[in-house]
């Protein structure tokens, strides 16, 4: 490791940024610059990580979830399972962005201007969800198509779930 601070950081070619934030953010301390880092991915049942796992890339991390095998799941304990403490989360309407996928493997993005997350997670099903997340709201809640905004982010944001079809 180069280098510990805060803040935006550009990736080096090289390398990768390990970025605490919120109530992460004093994990940092835990590091000096010299230390090597390495990281491994683990599955939580202990099984070895094969099959679509040890092909991935790429992943992000969002939740909780809304739906599994076309029902309904969320609810407040649950979330609260899945670690969510925040009654952003838990009870209160906002903005919100929801990514599924039907039983025929069509992927769904979706914007609600207002709802809560037990709303959305409804929501998701009655269009046809089998499976369904909950991704960042509020603000960060925006929906471009063809280039054109179906919804509007409410302020300025640092990445993005980009689909490009048809290359």
């Amino acid at each position: 490791m180069q280098e510990v601070s805060g803040g935006e950081k550009q990736i080096p070619p090289d390398g990768y940024v390990i970025n605490f934030q919120g109530q992460e953010a004093s994990l940092a301390q835990r590091f000096k610059a010299g230390d090597r880092v390495d990281y491994s991915i683990v599955c939580a049942d202990g099984s070895p990580l094969d099959g679509f796992w040890a092909r991935a890339v790429e992943g992000f991390g969002a939740g909780p979830k809304l739906v599994e095998d076309g029902r309904v799941v969320y609810s407040v304990a649950r979330a609260r399972d899945e670690g969510f403490t925040e009654a952003k989360i838990l009870t209160e309407s906002g903005a919100r962005s929801g990514l599924g996928a039907t039983p025929d493997g069509r992927l769904l993005m979706v914007t609600v201007g207002s709802a809560t997350v037990a709303e959305l997670a409804q929501i998701m099903k009655e269009i046809g969800a089998h499976e369904a997340m909950n991704l960042d709201g509020g603000a960060s809640s925006g929906l471009v198509f063809n280039g054109r905004y179906i919804t509007r982010t409410g302020r300025r944001i640092s990445n993005a779930l980009l689909i490009q079809v048809g290359m």
